[in-house]
């Protein structure tokens, strides 16, 4: 597995964008994990010659994590959704 960069941290909890259920804030976590993981494939995939015999498994691995991206913005999605419709109207 690639090595992250950076730390992630949660928004102020007055933020828009702050993880308003356990639910979202775990997919958020899952999801930014996956969006570096993406971001540090795609950089070695970009560099590594077309015949390298280790193109195949970074491939795979971009695959799977842009598969576990997948898995978690849908849901993550949903569960704004379900926070906003929660939400007073002003």
């Amino acid at each position: 597995m690639i090595k992250k960069r950076t730390q992630t941290t949660l928004v102020e909890k007055t933020s828009l964008l702050s993880a308003s259920s356990v639910a979202l804030e775990h997919h958020m976590q899952d999801i930014l994990e996956a969006v570096e993981e993406v971001h540090n494939l795609a950089g070695v995939l970009n560099v590594l010659p077309l015949d390298d015999e280790k193109r195949d498994v970074y491939e795979g691995r971009l695959y799977v994590a842009l598969t576990h991206l997948d898995h978690h913005v849908k849901p993550a999605i949903k569960e704004w959704d379900r926070v906003v419709d929660r939400m007073p109207e002003e």
